[in-house]
């Protein structure tokens, strides 16, 4: 190996990058979101006082608050489609709230509002 040359780093990913992975994975499967919340849990202690810090608390309020808003859609499908209606409000904000955070992370800025329900 030259000097010009360096060794892989190994454990160096970063797992806040692979929670946002996961939550985009959900929009197809969902199942990834709770790989995501659980990588965002386990970030928090390693990440807190940092910019990173912001991020684990979205993530987590985002899959919650999701989670929530798609378990009251489902519910109220039978209610003459107005739970179509709720699980389309909640796909349009959690995607939302995917790019925002993700863009912010892309910066390495932390989320301005993490615990703001709407858009931070």
């Amino acid at each position: 190996m030259t000097d010009n040359q360096t060794a892989p780093q190994t454990g160096s990913t970063d797992m806040t990058l692979v929670a946002y992975i996961c939550y985009a994975a959900a929009v197809v499967v969902g199942v990834s979101g709770i790989v995501g919340v659980v990588i965002a849990y386990m970030q928090r202690p390693q990440d807190a006082g940092t910019w990173k810090e912001s991020h684990d608390t979205w993530l987590i309020r985002t899959f919650w608050f999701w989670l929530a808003g798609a378990a009251i859609g489902w519910i109220l499908v039978p209610a003459l489609g107005l739970g179509i209606l709720v699980l389309i409000a909640v796909y349009i904000w959690y995607i939302v709230r995917l790019v925002k955070g993700w863009m912010a992370y892309d910066k390495k800025q932390p989320i301005a509002k993490p615990d703001d329900l709407l858009f931070g």
